[in-house]
């Protein structure tokens, strides 16, 4: 494995010394050492081949609306889609980047008069994270009108395309997450409907969410997956009496108890604690096992 700073990176858009803290919904995280904004699908996967080619580790990210960044760091590169954001419409086809935001996507929808996304307007990630795990909410789900994903396939060094059927989609899941390919684009085939029905419904989405979740402090959105359609998570928290349990700066929302909060200087150690305090607890008197939704880059 070739070091990091031996290679010659000056044809990139790249930071040094980065603060994730600064970058995380969670504000949670410690430095890492190269961080790179590609902005566009050529120059992302560029990066990608070069980093590959000589066996230096990375994580990607859009806006790490769904990850716990380690205090201190392993990995020396992340790489952000955030800057890779082309849309373009063709009739009732949405093709758009991954790095494109997924609340603008909806209403970029709305102005268009398409519907079938009004109940994500209210998740801040972009579009590549929402496909990489089914992102959904309220109903809706990224795959329900999903058309095709174009990937780039870091083993065979070429771009793929799949259609939906081929992404092996399931709750929040998708043949994506083994992380040998990178969404590069998706393409939606949508509905029309009239512009200002969809943007009601997706302000009601978002008033709700709004009302429910602890949108007031730092967070990474619901820690864990449900089991089943079933079981709530939350619901057997709040049960256990662990709303406002607290390990350090992390605490479990008194709003949703599927929520944990930043809310004093957590650490990344702090989340990790009160994350394997809760799956004990509920394991202990559920017999189930929680996964968690949140993603820890180390």
């Amino acid at each position: 494995m070739m070091d990091i700073t031996a290679l010659d990176l000056s044809k990139f858009n790249y930071s040094k010394n980065v603060l994730l803290k600064e970058i995380s919904t969670f504000k949670i995280g410690g430095v890492i050492k190269y961080f790179f904004q590609p902005k566009s699908q050529l120059e992302l996967i560029n990066i990608i081949h070069l980093l590959d080619e000589h066996h230096i580790q990375f994580h990607l990210i859009g806006r790490a609306s769904n990850i716990l960044f380690a205090d201190e760091m392993k990995t020396e590169a992340v790489i952000s889609t955030l800057s890779v954001k082309n849309v373009s419409r063709s009739n009732n086809e949405i093709t758009v980047d991954a790095g494109y935001s997924l609340r603008e996507l909806c209403y970029f929808c709305s102005e268009n008069d398409l519907t079938g996304l009004e109940g994500l307007s209210g998740i801040p990630g972009t579009v590549g994270g929402a496909v990489y795990m089914n992102a959904g909410a309220y109903g809706y789900t990224i795959s329900d009108y999903l058309k095709e994903v174009t990937v780039f396939h870091r083993k065979y060094n070429k771009i793929i395309t799949y259609n939906k059927e081929e992404c092996e989609f399931d709750y929040r899941k998708s043949c994506f997450m083994d992380n040998k390919q990178i969404i590069l684009e998706i393409k939606l085939n949508l509905k029309k409907r009239n512009k200002q029905q969809i943007i009601n419904e997706m302000k009601r989405y978002e008033v709700k969410r709004s009302q429910k979740q602890p949108l007031n402090y730092p967070s990474a959105g619901s820690v864990f997956k449900k089991p089943s359609q079933v079981f709530h998570p939350a619901l057997e928290i709040e049960l256990l009496g662990l709303k406002g349990c607290t390990i350090g700066g992390a605490c479990v929302s008194t709003k949703h108890s599927g929520f944990i909060i930043n809310k004093k200087d957590a650490t990344a150690i702090d989340v990790k604690k009160l994350v394997s305090h809760l799956q004990k607890l509920i394991l202990k008197k559920t017999g189930i096992f929680l996964e968690t939704e949140i993603e820890y880059f180390e």
